[in-house]
């Protein structure tokens, strides 16, 4: 598995496919810590396995981090067997747009501006439109299974609670982020009190490759 993080999926793999092998990759070593072996320190650019030495290759929302993309395809297309199978995942473009509306309406109320700045999600360099570009290079057929999903928020907490997370992009395109913040919430408890909830639409997917 590219990219396994805290073991999370690894874990799940173990507990329902015992007959199955996995090895553990990650670039970051302090995140493999808790993660049950085996695992490995690399590269996804520079994967540390032979030629066609794996049955299938797993890269779950991790290469829109990855500096090349196409260099990391070319690899899990490289150590993945003849009739073998890589599972990619990421998030559409459409993915919590409702999220980005919110946030653009709050800055531009904050600058007087309309809307504010376009946010744009780390996930966009892969996203699930972008993704079978990339994948088609290496692979002779790749499938897009997509998974919507709705998740129905009746306080404003926990989305506020996401949006810290856009500080430091806020502040790089002179955003006054507290201000914007708490316009943010009180655009958002609006909506609640009037109708009840707040509906964010999520699209992900899984790409299915084969040669």
């Amino acid at each position: 598995m590219c990219g396994c993080g805290n073991g999370r999926f690894i874990k799940r793999l173990r507990r329902d496919r015992p007959d199955v092998t996995v090895l553990g990759l990650d670039i970051a070593p302090g995140i493999l810590d808790g993660v049950p072996g085996p695992v490995a320190v690399a590269d996804a650019t520079r994967l540390p396995m032979a030629t066609a030495s794996c049955d299938a290759a797993l890269a779950l929302h991790m290469l829109y981090h990855v500096t090349d993309i196409a260099q990391a395809v070319g690899e899990l297309s490289r150590v993945v067997k003849r009739d073998g199978l890589v599972i990619a995942s990421t998030n559409s473009d459409r993915d919590k747009s409702e999220l980005d509306d919110l946030w653009e309406r709050a800055a531009g109320d904050v600058l007087g501006t309309g809307r504010g700045p376009t946010r744009i999600s780390l996930s966009a360099r892969f996203s699930l439109e972008k993704a079978p570009a990339f994948l088609g290079e290496a692979f002779g057929h790749v499938q897009t299974v997509e998974l919507p999903g709705v998740i129905t928020v009746r306080d404003p907490a926990p989305v506020i609670a996401h949006m810290a997370s856009y500080r430091a992009w806020a502040d790089q395109h002179d955003v006054p982020f507290d201000a914007t913040i708490e316009r943010a919430r009180a655009i958002l408890g609006d909506h609640i009190s009037r109708r009840g909830a707040f509906e964010i639409n999520c699209m992900g997917g899984v790409l299915v490759c084969r040669r």
